[in-house]
């Protein structure tokens, strides 16, 4: 529990199974993983790789190309770079990108996953704003 690792050089691996960690590296291809609940995750350089499975994570990416996944609920991610990929698909999970990247949301209809996609600038998705599955619809979170 309450973990914290931090790296700065590129292709850094990082991971934490407790609840409430901390996990940040600076460098290009970082992979970050954490599975408690309540985790935060951050990673500033390109192609960078962060996924979390506990509920109420928390991830956070400024490299371009960057791919976030998170699948506990009540998860928040955001990418700032370009090109990124960012899946929430836990309940009520929230995400935000760049223009130009991707948001992957899901949303538990009588105990059925419902799974959509958008790039961000098309379909009416705005770029920095977090975006949530309604009724089968993205709306802002």
């Amino acid at each position: 529990y309450y973990s914290q690792l931090a790296a700065s050089g590129d292709y850094s691996k990082l991971a934490a199974s407790g609840d409430s960690s901390k996990l940040a590296a600076s460098g290009d291809s970082s992979q970050i993983a954490a599975s408690g609940y309540s985790s935060q995750l951050a990673a500033s350089g390109n192609s960078s790789q962060l996924a979390a499975s506990g509920d109420s994570s928390k991830l956070a990416a400024s490299g371009d190309s960057s791919k976030l996944a998170a699948s506990g609920d009540y998860s928040q991610l955001a990418a700032s770079g370009k090109k990124a990929i960012v899946a929430a698909i836990g309940y009520e999970s929230c995400a935000k990108a760049a223009e130009g990247g991707w948001l992957v949301l899901s949303e538990w209809i009588n105990d059925e996953p419902f799974v959509a996609a958008s790039k961000v600038g098309e379909n009416g998705i705005k770029p920095d704003t977090f975006y949530m599955l309604k009724n089968k619809k993205f709306v802002e979170a």
